[in-house]
């Protein structure tokens, strides 16, 4: 009976709760309160944004920001590194110059020994 009562109780308050959000004063008065707590919020954050700049501390849109910037760095050094090792490892696959024809070599060239330059 007790579970009776409270699902009829139930249903008639959202039957009256109904009624008064769909007439015109009540949600045109929501409505109103909504758009003036949104208002107070933009300017809320404008005035905290112009203090954060005066007090030169970073908000967290800058942040964002310099952590995209960051990530986009990051992928060019990637890049970068990547074409290095590329290049690297062709050279290192590449032979070298091709000795010429007919070229004579000294005596220390062909024994192998370099002389040193003075210093």
């Amino acid at each position: 009976m007790l579970k009776r009562a409270l699902a009829a109780g139930e249903e008639q308050l959202g039957r009256t709760l109904g009624q008064v959000l769909s007439g015109p004063g009540p949600g045109a008065a929501l409505q109103g309160l909504f758009a003036a707590a949104g208002q107070a919020r933009e300017r809320l954050d404008r005035t905290l944004r112009a203090a954060l700049d005066a007090a030169q501390v970073p908000s967290s849109q800058d942040v964002d920001e310099l952590k995209r910037r960051l990530a986009e760095m990051e992928e060019l050094l990637d890049g970068l590194a990547a074409r290095m090792a590329r290049t690297e490892t062709g050279a290192e696959r590449r032979p070298g110059p091709e000795p010429r024809h007919g070229a004579e070599r000294s005596g220390a060239e062909r024994s192998g020994s370099r002389r040193r330059e003075p210093r």
